[in-house]
């Protein structure tokens, strides 16, 4: 279990928080709304009324402790700023934050966000990529370059085993798990073999991501 602090509960922040304490995560959410932390209170680890860009107050959270903070405020690039400063200043570990567009992730990541993230964005291209290439199940871009995509097994690797299909080096890709029916396989030996509607779960560069999703 990892635990996380998320400062701003708009659609997404709310959103995240309930979906990361459903998963079995312990779960601080931060809002200067009393009426927002009343409606979400039951359904996170902790909920409280706190002005995030007061640094005492957070200290006084604890927030030091979490495995990483989310902060949602992008709607106020000021907020966002002392909020992450106040972070830094704190020895936070991992500070994520939720920004509008590339200017304010400039912005942040100076200050020393660990990761900015355009929900948007995201969405944009996880969508593009399962209209566009009917074997796609999930994408998660990691970088500029690099992603992780879930792929339906290609008909002509069906039956094949790792040691032959040699992913690496044929493609530069990495096979992380399996997913076959309701079980993820994760320790995969050279002599495992794909079989049909196997759910490939891979890691690599976004260009030869792309390259795969074209075999038949």
């Amino acid at each position: 279990m990892k635990s996380f602090a998320i400062i701003g509960l708009g659609l997404f922040g709310s959103q995240l928080a309930m979906d990361l304490f459903n998963e079995g995560h312990n779960v601080l959410v931060i809002d200067n709304d009393e009426n927002i932390i009343e409606k979400i209170a039951d359904r996170v680890s902790k909920a409280v009324t706190v002005d995030a860009k007061n640094r005492e107050a957070l200290s006084q959270l604890g927030i030091q402790k979490y495995d990483c903070v989310i902060v949602c405020t992008s709607n106020d690039l000021a907020s966002s700023v002392i909020i992450t400063m106040n972070l830094k200043a704190l020895k936070v570990q991992k500070i994520i934050c939720k920004v509008r567009d590339e200017t304010d992730k400039e912005v942040l990541e100076t200050l020393g966000a660990s990761m900015c993230i355009v929900p948007e964005h995201v969405a944009a291209m996880k969508l593009s990529k399962k209209l566009t290439a009917d074997n796609v199940v999930d994408f998660t871009q990691l970088s500029e370059g690099h992603s992780i995509m879930e792929i339906e097994v290609p008909p002509s690797w069906t039956g094949k085993t790792i040691l032959e299909l040699n992913v690496r080096s044929q493609y530069g890709l990495n096979i992380i798990a399996i997913r076959r029916n309701e079980s993820l396989c994760v320790e995969l030996t050279p002599s495992f073999t794909l079989e049909e509607g196997d759910i490939l779960i891979l890691i690599g560069s976004n260009k030869n991501l792309s390259k795969l999703q074209k075999l038949k």
